[in-house]
């Protein structure tokens, strides 16, 4: 048990630092999952710490990874990007994936890339204007990326659930 504040500080460091996190490191994650422009002096409150012990944990979990940044929801509709598509990229062959993945990693469009199983090699969301912009992205931008031998593209209609929380139990 520590004695002094230096102490759970340097307590509180190690365990976030090894991978294990407090119920209060918890509490602070998922505070600013809810509110990322929270106050820390309101955090504190929440979670019955200081306004500096919670920046330090903060601090310390940015440090440790847990954090990789913090970002604005933009209503994509609301400023002219209508169409979200997923789309299959099959790769013709492994020794492509990295210069594929380089290459779609510089596309405003392309909002994310993941390697899946089955049939196809990637999976992307895209979101563009409309299908004139989407038609450019696929015949323009990806079908010409080497080693794409084939795509299939899944157009959404409507969206019921889209969420960016990570459960912290």
């Amino acid at each position: 048990m520590p004695n002094n504040i230096r102490e759970m500080a340097t307590e509180t460091r190690i365990k976030v630092e090894n991978g294990t996190l407090d119920p209060t490191d918890r509490r602070i994650l998922a505070l600013l999952q809810d509110n990322a422009k929270m106050s820390q002096a309101d955090m504190a409150k929440e979670v019955g710490l200081t306004a500096p012990s919670v920046n330090e944990r903060i601090r310390k979990l940015e440090r440790a990874g847990y954090i990789r940044g913090y970002v604005t929801l933009l209503d994509e509709r609301k400023l002219g990007h209508d169409v979200t598509a997923f789309v299959e990229i099959f790769i013709e062959h492994p020794k492509h994936e990295a210069g594929f993945i380089e290459a779609v990693s510089t596309l405003d469009e392309v909002q994310e890339c993941h390697h899946i199983t089955g049939e196809f090699s990637l999976l992307l969301k895209v979101r563009v204007a409309d299908m004139g912009a989407f038609r450019r992205l696929l015949i323009e931008k990806l079908n010409t990326i080497r080693g794409v031998r084939q795509t299939r593209t899944l157009i959404v209609l409507a969206t019921s659930k889209e969420g960016h929380r990570i459960k912290l139990d």
